[in-house]
């Protein structure tokens, strides 16, 4: 049967109902996961909650529109739509769906939050995510929970949010892997065999303490595979940067740090560099140096090489900062500080030459943009994403005395 593309509040739903059946009888081909509204009824004004949730499930199931979409294109009063709103947060199945629609799309969680602000009103305690009582709070929990209880591997659940605590991580490896030792990642197949280990090792002679000067190291070859270095730290860091040059011409850059200092929570740790790098790499952006392995037993991190090509503007200045990390701030983050050197270089086809296809939007910051390659004074903080005291801890706000 053919339906008149219409408007929402005159559809007709005894049509929309036989569609919905005739879908409902193909789910298995479709591979459409479908739900019912709560089994009981509710009048909202005039219109029963069955009729809301019909033209809902009519635009998720039907035009294969997300949950929150569908939602936002209903036409209701304020009062009708928060009421609805909060009917879908307190049945399990549909908070999920909801709010994982949301999660899913975090570079447009704040136009999400500007128009659900429209819908419901700006007083809805489903917004005021900060309060105790709010219906939205309370779903988001339970979407925490069996987000992380589902998990396959750490860098899904940072994939959502940077500021998982340490402990929470640390607990959720050792349920997936038992006692291996935690690790982000993969290490580059350019390091075959225990190639990595030995350079690691071999690095680990170079480390430097207090006031780091520039020198040179030598070159290492391993079944007749040379590995050229770099020595890139500079003042008194506690971490150690290095390049290192594969025979194929890939350039990667390792960071280490003492093994006894590692953390996941402390400032400056590369622990908690890892997550926040977790959390951009999951979500390409094109404004962070990509993150590809990350060693929490031996403190260290492996990053793409960006080309060091000096940007345009003051670089200690954090609005001047922001200005030219956009994605940061459409992932809901923002840097607190400005400490150190050499942190941000131009965004340009040069940058890394796997970098155009794995960034997104990276035509959008050529040579206008900047890539960070040292997240470590970075916040998150986003309305949709309230902190569960269980599982979350505010990413530290620190500066190097």
């Amino acid at each position: 049967m053919y339906v008149s593309p219409v408007l929402p509040k005159v559809y007709n739903y005894q049509i929309k109902k036989q569609q919905n059946k005739t879908s409902t009888n193909n789910a298995g081909q479709n591979n459409i996961t479908r739900f019912d509204a709560p089994n009981y009824y509710i009048n909202f004004g005039e219109k029963p909650i069955s009729k809301l949730f019909e033209e809902y499930n009519w635009y998720i199931n039907h035009d294969k529109t997300p949950a929150i979409k569908s939602f936002l294109k209903i036409d209701e009063s304020k009062e009708v739509m928060n009421n609805f709103l909060t009917t879908i947060l307190n049945t399990e199945d549909r908070s999920y769906q909801l709010i994982d629609s949301i999660v899913s799309n975090p570079r447009e969680m704040d136009s999400i939050l500007k128009a659900l602000e429209g819908k419901v009103g700006g007083g809805s305690k489903n917004l005021l995510t900060f309060l105790p009582t709010s219906p939205y709070s309370a779903a988001y929990q339970k979407y925490t929970e069996k987000k992380l209880q589902n998990a396959h591997t750490l860098y899904e659940i940072l994939r959502i949010r940077p500021d998982w605590k340490g402990e929470v991580l640390i607990k959720k490896f050792q349920q997936l892997k038992g006692n291996e030792p935690l690790t982000i990642g993969k290490i580059p197949k350019e390091f075959p065999n225990n190639h990595f280990s030995i350079i690691t090792n071999y690095l680990r002679g170079q480390v430097e303490t207090g006031l780091k000067l520039a020198k040179k190291i030598d070159s290492l070859t391993l079944d007749n595979r040379k590995y050229d270095f770099e020595f890139f730290t500079d003042g008194r860091s506690d971490k150690n940067v290095f390049g290192v040059y594969t025979p194929e011409g890939k350039k990667y850059v390792i960071k280490m740090a003492a093994p006894e200092s590692r953390s996941l929570d402390a400032p400056f740790a590369l622990g908690t560099l890892a997550k926040i790098d977790t959390y951009l790499t999951g979500n390409r952006s094109r404004n962070s140096a990509p993150l590809c392995y990350y060693n929490h037993d031996e403190n260290l991190s492996v990053y793409k090489f960006i080309n060091q090509k000096t940007v345009k503007g003051n670089d200690r200045d954090l609005r001047t900062i922001m200005d030219h990390l956009p994605d940061f701030r459409a992932l809901s983050l923002n840097f607190n500080d400005t400490i150190g050197s050499r942190n941000f270089f131009m965004l340009d086809k040069e940058a890394n030459e796997d970098f155009a296809n794995f960034a997104q939007n990276f035509e959008d910051g050529i040579n206008k943009e900047w890539i960070s390659v040292d997240n470590d004074h970075v916040t998150f903080s986003n309305r949709l994403h309230p902190l569960v005291s269980e599982y979350h801890k505010d990413l530290p706000v620190a500066i190097h005395l």
